[in-house]
């Protein structure tokens, strides 16, 4: 496990390091550095060592942190200076405490309501959704 979880440790920097503009693309090129990614990916392998503290040997710890200083060191490089942790988060904004309630619950999430089995005629909103498209749809040809 030891080896896979190192394995796994340096395929993430590597990518980080890909994302940074540090490692060239098969043709030998090397791609401008995307940021906003490679801060992402940098937060995912912290939270890995974060949520993997007290459960991996000596081994791990050592690779997984001198990983983290690397990929981090590069981001600096990188950025102009600029610390990864003082970047702006410009991530999809997403309300996760719903999330979290629901996984701090032992209730099972609320199944959807049954479908007809029958076919019924559509609903007016989806009917006249349908009749604003095609008023408004222009052949070019």
């Amino acid at each position: 496990m030891t080896k896979r979880f190192v394995q796994f440790v340096m395929v993430q920097a590597q990518n980080i390091l890909y994302v940074l503009g540090r490692i060239p693309t098969p043709e030998g090129e090397r791609i401008p550095p995307n940021l906003q990614a490679a801060k992402m990916m940098i937060d995912h392998l912290e939270l890995i060592k974060i949520k993997t503290d007290g459960n991996l040997t000596t081994q791990e710890t050592k690779i997984i942190t001198e990983a983290l200083q690397q990929v981090q060191l590069a981001f600096v490089e990188a950025s102009g200076g600029t610390p990864v942790g003082m970047m702006p988060d410009r991530g999809p904004q997403v309300d996760m405490s719903a999330l979290e309630e629901e996984m701090d619950s032992d209730e099972p999430a609320p199944s959807a309501p049954p479908q007809p089995t029958s076919p019924a005629s559509p609903p007016s909103s989806v009917t006249s959704e349908a009749e604003e498209k095609k008023k408004y749809f222009k052949s070019y040809g």
